[in-house]
């Protein structure tokens, strides 16, 4: 049987030819189709399924951002779709790198688990109140590896996750707050304009949040009788 073409390229290719044209397993060939960053093959019967050639550059493009930004897969298909609709990719690239690009290195629940002193029901439970938020599914980085260690130190204390709860919610709340005033300034601008804008918001509520926060629990606590006399 003859190998489908598209109306007006190259032939479509099998998944042994565009693994070995890419230099990535099927096993990730596959997660890329399943998470949308690369379009679904045609299927000419349950075991044979072709891929377009756009496929090579699309995954070239995945490792390169993968290895400069260290972005997570949602991020990268964000810039996919806004690259697919011809725009430019640079500023939302710019503020895409300014919200993930610090996460560092990936691991999956098991090893977190391990490298936090954890059990897997305190990480599950955890994560289930919000307390720890990996940005992807059981994907775990150095940010989420830290904050853990903090928590496991306070459950060793007999501090119980239930009276944390306040931290998400309070978050949930600075951030809708934070969402409204960037679309307040950025509704009427380009794309370009509106991503550029966006990145020197994030930096502003990046520097503001700690210093606020920080600065009145300090005065809380300086105002706590006899503390401040100290």
């Amino acid at each position: 049987m003859a190998e489908p073409t598209p109306k007006n390229t190259q032939p479509l290719l099998k998944m042994k030819q565009l693994a070995d044209a890419t230099g990535v397993a099927k096993s990730t060939i596959l997660l890329y189709v399943k998470k949308g960053l690369l379009p679904e093959p045609v299927k000419t019967s349950p075991n044979m399924a072709y891929y377009h050639p756009v496929c090579i550059d699309r995954i070239a493009f995945i490792k390169k951002v993968q290895t400069t930004h260290r972005l997570p897969l949602a991020a990268i298909k964000g810039l996919i779709r806004e690259m697919d609709q011809g725009r430019d990719i640079a500023p939302l690239l710019e503020l895409q790198t300014l919200l993930f690009g610090a996460a560092g290195e990936k691991m999956d629940k098991k090893h977190f688990c391990s490298a936090a002193g954890l059990t897997l029901s305190q990480v599950t439970a955890l994560c289930r109140q919000k307390l720890l938020a990996p940005l992807e599914k059981e994907c775990f980085d150095d940010q989420d590896l830290a904050v853990a260690k903090l928590l496991k130190e306070c459950l060793d204390l007999g501090v119980d996750s239930r009276d944390l709860d306040f931290y998400p919610r309070a978050a949930k709340q600075i951030v809708d707050n934070e969402i409204r005033l960037r679309e307040k300034y950025t509704q009427h601008l380009d794309f370009r304009a509106n991503a550029g804008l966006t990145v020197e918001l994030t930096r502003l509520a990046r520097g503001l949040r700690p210093y606020i926060i920080d600065r009145t629990l300090t005065k809380s606590l300086l105002e706590f009788k006899g503390l401040n006399k100290i």
